[in-house]
């Protein structure tokens, strides 16, 4: 799935480096979940600046939801 953060390209990379149990990293279809910022993949710059994509792994949801709360609160 993806997101739009406010706060544009900072905010988003902000989010990516603040993830602890979500890798910040793109998806291979594996097993873990992924996020990037897809804006700042060459030849992506027409993405929105704070666009995320997240790629939703096995691990438990509520480790997940409680990960991207903490990264999503400034």
């Amino acid at each position: 799935m993806s997101f739009d953060v406010e706060g544009g390209a900072e905010r988003a990379g902000a989010v990516c480096r603040s993830v602890r149990i979500i890798r910040h990293a793109t998806s291979l279809r594996g097993v873990e979940s992924t996020i990037e910022r897809r804006a700042a993949i060459p030849g992506q710059s027409h993405l929105p600046p704070g666009l995320l994509q997240l790629s939703v792994g096995c691990e438990h949801p509520g480790d997940l939801w409680r990960d991207l709360e903490q990264a999503l609160t400034p």
